[in-house]
């Protein structure tokens, strides 16, 4: 019955206004400002043919369309204010908004970036809204949860199967000759299981922090079960936040214990610094101190510090490519384990469809040992090379599919720790 009356009302309201008092734009914009967006969209539709065209009118029809989820509608009025001047920024965001919200990513990031390039800059509150779609994007990309609100808690569930052709990492060399004396490298498959929650909360525009925590259990299922292991880990740390800057501050610490009784601890700190240079270029400079525990080895106890720098570039909406310099040091409680290290990691992110992408990476490292083996009397040099590649595919907006394959071919001057290694494996993960 009130249903009844309810839309009675709502019919006389819209014959009065379109007959009575000849409706105007401004009744829309009115009925927009006391949030009946229904009406004003059933109005802007009476007076669609009329008005179409008419930037006031498609700005107030866009809103009340996008408010009721009509996408299609609202897509098309902020594309005719912007025709009609594409300066008008409040329009370009509406806009963008609307192409994030049909799942439209490659056209709500073009939009979004160009909000930013803008001069004069949008007001600060603005910026930062922008950079949370563009924070939005990135992590459906790369099939991460989004948050909703400035604190949110995102819980991920997931279950992987592969195959592994050399878990432990057994050369096929012989020690002294270097000939390939060894083919039957054991190989085995296993499942995975792996959870962890994350709870992030921003403060201000300018800073936010977060904590969270880790578990995973990895088991072989044939002739390297004494490799089967499980992990946990906590972290937590700060976030500033600017208009084209983020400085991460982690710190961690995990635990990883295997079937042999191998145990080992790892506590970092870290810093990550990301600037954006341009709607298509940025750069990553990250840095790592280290304490790593070996239990049943303490002579490998080890202190370590790496950095690098990463520069990202889009080359078109759908395609981001990077690469970038490592480099590292390593000092061991025996001098046999320390070691310095550098290298380079390349790749590409290709986006098929806002439920589709490929990744693509190519990486190098070399690691010089500081003296000579206490064995073979040699300085140990390895030169490592892996390229990988993986589909994703998300369902729905919280089941999320991969399918992954990972060659490495390690090379070292002493033939014990040359080996080669290919996984393959499958993966889904549930979001909340």
């Amino acid at each position: 019955m009130f249903a009844k009356i309810k839309h009675f009302s709502l019919i006389l309201a819209l014959f009065l206004i379109s007959s009575n008092l000849q409706a105007t734009v401004k009744d829309i914009e009115r009925l927009n400002s006391t949030l009946r967006f229904q009406e004003a969209y059933q109005l802007g539709q009476l007076l669609l043919v009329k008005e179409a065209g008419n930037p006031a009118f498609d700005m107030a029809f866009g809103v009340a369309a996008l408010r009721l989820g009509e996408y299609d509608q609202a897509l098309f009025a902020f594309e005719r204010v912007l025709i009609y001047n594409n300066k008008i920024q409040v329009a370009r965001f509406e806009l963008a908004r609307t192409y994030f919200l049909l799942d439209d990513l490659v056209m709500a990031r073009h939009h979004f970036n160009q909000l930013l390039d803008v001069d004069p800059s949008p007001p600060s509150a603005a910026i930062e809204r922008i950079q949370w779609y563009i924070a939005a994007i990135n992590a459906k990309e790369l099939g991460q949860s989004v948050a909703n609100t400035k604190g949110v808690t995102r819980l991920h569930l997931g279950m992987r199967l592969g195959f592994d052709s050399n878990p432990s990492n057994m050369t096929h060399k012989d020690l002294f000759s270097g000939f390939t004396v060894n083919d039957d490298v054991d190989s085995d498959t296993y499942h995975e299981l792996y959870a962890d929650v994350v709870r992030y909360q921003q403060q201000t525009e300018s800073w936010a922090w977060f904590v969270g925590a880790n578990a995973n259990l990895r088991g072989y299922h044939d002739r390297k079960s004494d490799m089967s292991s499980y992990s946990l880990g906590l972290q937590a740390g700060g976030l500033l936040l600017d208009k084209n800057w983020r400085l991460s501050l982690p710190i961690q610490i995990n635990k990883q214990v295997r079937e042999d009784k191998n145990e080992v601890t790892v506590l970092a700190m870290a810093a990550e610094f990301n600037q954006r240079l341009s709607s298509n270029l940025d750069y990553t400079f990250f840095g790592q101190a280290a304490l790593v525990d070996y239990k049943l080895g303490s002579n490998q106890d080890t202190k370590s510090f790496t950095a690098g720098v990463i520069y990202s570039y889009r080359l078109i909406d759908k395609l981001k490519i990077y690469a970038g310099p490592i480099f590292g040091l390593e000092n061991a409680r025996s001098d046999v384990y320390s070691r310095n290290l550098y290298g380079v990691r390349t790749g590409a992110g290709y986006t098929i469809n806002d439920k589709q992408r490929f990744d693509f990476n190519f990486n190098y490292m070399n690691s010089e040992h500081k003296i000579a083996d206490t064995i073979f009397k040699k300085v140990r040099s390895d030169d490592q090379f892996s390229m990988g590649i993986k589909f994703s595919q998300r369902y729905l907006d919280d089941w999320l599919f991969d399918l992954g394959l990972q060659q490495s071919t390690h090379d070292s001057t002493l033939n014990l720790y040359s080996y080669n290694r290919t996984q393959l494996s499958a993966g889904i993960r549930k979001e909340w």
